[in-house]
């Protein structure tokens, strides 16, 4: 009988707690502060998928297996595909340890003194994620005869929440190396390099922007020049 071992894999994790905090921000940011009740936020998204709130004590989470139920003493799971899935904290302190220190840890404990982009705000960016090969693209898109090597192209096209579409791509030199999983693993990480950028400039603008002082509001109700 071969033996096998299980392959080291990261994840992240939210808590309930954090959850709350991450809809209620993104409630208000999308002026939708109607929707929240008693300080909980009722619906929203979260790293692309719809979260509900059913009670004050559980959010409805739509998972690959189905809709399943978050608790206060659950963890809210992120997989390598982007999928969500709550689990039991016990369940999720008996399998999980903490990661190795990694850019964005240190980037808290040497850095965090200003607003920044971070990984939690580009995942909440991300409304959707498409997977194809050039081989199906070409197949859709041709009626004549398809090379086979396309097959070893795989795009990730992830749709953001403003509608703007950003791709990324990777490519299998060996045939016998393909991974259908890690080539969509890696195109994902492609294409969501592709967000960093965009979310800096957004930032960067923000921050440029000069601050409207009260002076400036009320030469502004006058119709006369703001004071210099």
């Amino acid at each position: 009988m071969t033996q096998f071992r299980k392959k080291p894999v990261v994840i992240t994790a939210i808590t309930f707690d954090q959850l709350v905090t991450h809809g209620t921000e993104r409630c208000k940011a999308e002026g939708r502060e109607s929707n929240i009740v008693n300080g909980m936020p009722w619906s929203f998204s979260y790293a692309g998928h719809p979260i509900t709130h059913e009670n004050d004590d559980c959010y409805l989470i739509p998972t690959l297996e189905g809709t399943m139920k978050m608790g206060r003493d659950d963890m809210l799971i992120t997989g390598v595909k982007g999928e969500i899935y709550p689990c039991k904290r016990d369940i999720f302190e008996a399998t999980y340890d903490l990661a190795p220190a990694d850019l964005e840890q240190e980037i808290q404990a040497k850095a965090d003194k200003g607003p920044r982009v971070t990984p939690a705000a580009l995942q909440a960016e991300i409304v959707s994620a498409h997977y194809f090969t050039a081989y199906q693209g070409a197949v859709m898109a041709t009626s004549g005869p398809v090379p086979g090597e396309l097959g070893l192209l795989t795009f990730c096209v992830l749709v953001l929440r403003n509608g703007f579409t950003v791709i990324g791509h990777s490519a299998c030199a060996s045939p016998e190396n393909y991974n259908k999983e890690i080539g969509e693993r890696i195109a994902r990480e492609n294409a969501e390099r592709e967000i960093w950028p965009l979310l800096g400039f957004r930032l960067r603008d923000e921050l440029a922007r000069p601050v409207l002082t009260d002076a400036d509001a009320a030469a502004d109700l006058a119709g006369t020049p703001r004071p210099t």
